[in-house]
């Protein structure tokens, strides 16, 4: 994959990810930069002790994101398709498509192949109120997986992940994704 950039916008539920990755694709350019929203890439709920389940955090299946992207730019690809209501995988396509470009923004939590990690945080407060605006829209109930997704996000800030920025969740994500950008080209 040494002709993409990954670059893995990471953060807890409702920081605004999906936001920034999208806002940061546009701001690259649509003909070089491609969104891949890899919730669609969570495990399954495998039946395991729902209690023993939520006490762990979610789990991202890398291997099949990895074989998703390493296809050519310009590719036509698709997520997973995923009940994120039963937090099962459907199947391995049928979910959310895209076209594979030189820069691939991932919104997840830290992407062990990623070129880039990007941190977004935001108070507990305003990720909550985000999480349900979206249960209403998207009818969704994932409010309700809050204890998890609080686990989760507890890995992001251990020692195990180095960032290359943090960034506000109270920030426009205009200016983040110009963050990002200033910090690509230095770098």
């Amino acid at each position: 994959m040494n002709d993409k950039v990954i670059i893995s916008i990471c953060g807890a539920a409702g920081a605004g990810k999906s936001t920034l990755a999208k806002k940061l694709a546009e701001a690259i350019g649509f003909d070089m930069a491609c969104r891949v929203p890899v919730d669609y890439f969570l495990k399954s709920y495998s039946q395991e002790p729902y209690d023993e389940y939520m006490n762990t955090p979610f789990k991202f299946d890398w291997e099949l994101l990895k074989k998703v992207i390493s296809a050519p730019i310009g590719s036509r690809c698709e997520t997973p398709d995923f009940d994120f209501n039963k937090l099962v995988r459907k199947s391995k396509t049928g979910g959310i498509q895209f076209t594979l470009r030189r820069y691939v923004i991932l919104d997840s939590m830290p992407c062990p192949f990623a070129d880039h990690l990007f941190r977004l945080d935001a108070p507990e407060d305003l990720r909550i109120s985000r999480i349900k605006e979206r249960d209403k829209r998207d009818k969704t109930n994932s409010y309700r997986n809050w204890q998890k997704m609080e686990i989760t996000a507890k890995e992001l800030i251990s020692d195990k992940y180095k960032f290359d920025l943090v960034l506000s969740g109270f920030d426009e994500p205009e200016v983040n994704a110009a963050k990002i950008i200033d910090y690509l080209q230095i770098h």
